[in-house]
């Protein structure tokens, strides 16, 4: 079967995206591409660059487009900033905007305004995108969803636990993050683990969870070698 007898490649090519190209990235696709029933969770722990997010969100796109098997993305991030900002002004909305510009960007290669108009629907009570960060996630039940849990590294195990225990069997549940880049100084680690990496142990060999790590940073060589610094650390300090 050539990749254009499938219909979901030519609309990534239009936006840019050729995963045929990326044996990591096609793999990552297919599992986000699966139905609930057969792969629901996945789960993506890779280097920043590689496209991680903008993958699993475009997947959620074209699936809530095509309607058939989910209604809308959940988007869920952690709002942590690299440094303590102290008190931001404006509404939840308005503070919780410079988390949500990954799943916007992403989004504007939909078509422009995406995210606007998927999150601001005139008219409809379930709108296409919710963006929500952590503090709001208790008490919901997530149904026919395309969940995106982002920067999951920032998360404690408390935050894991109420995300994924939202989620119904006709939700798809998609977890990514980077070990590198630990924003969020009181996740604790178990184990000498981070709660995002306890939970791939959990799930370590049921059929209904894939895994998976991007290998290519698309920014270029420069943001590729700078992610690895923390290997140089540890040379100077004596380590390796």
């Amino acid at each position: 079967m050539g990749k254009f007898d499938d219909i979901r490649w030519k609309w990534l090519e239009e936006r840019g995206i050729e995963v045929y190209g990326d044996s990591y990235q096609l793999d990552y696709i297919l599992s986000l591409w699966k139905t609930p029933d057969k792969i629901q969770a996945v789960f993506c722990e890779s280097k920043a660059g590689t496209g991680k997010t903008t993958l699993a969100v475009l997947a959620g796109a074209y699936e809530v487009i095509k309607g058939e098997h989910y209604d809308r993305i959940i988007y869920v991030r952690n709002a942590v900033p690299i440094r303590e900002q102290g008190f931001l002004t404006g509404d939840i909305k308005q503070k919780s905007a410079p988390y949500m510009a990954p799943i916007a960007d992403a989004l504007e290669l939909v078509h422009p305004a995406t995210f606007e108009e998927w999150t601001f629907e005139q008219g409809k009570e379930q709108p296409k995108l919710v963006p929500i960060t952590t503090s709001f996630v208790r008490g919901i039940t997530w149904k026919r969803s395309f969940v995106i849990i982002d920067e999951s590294q920032n998360m404690d195990l408390e935050e894991l636990q109420a995300i994924y225990t939202r989620c119904d069997t006709t939700s798809k549940i998609v977890s990514v993050g980077s070990i590198r880049q630990v924003d969020n100084k009181k996740v604790k680690r178990i184990a000498g683990l981070l709660p995002f990496q306890i939970y791939m142990k959990h799930f370590e060999g049921d059929p209904r969870v894939s895994f998976h790590e991007l290998v290519t940073c698309y920014r270029g060589w420069f943001a590729d070698k700078a992610d690895d610094v923390l290997e140089t650390v540890k040379r100077l300090e004596g380590r390796l």
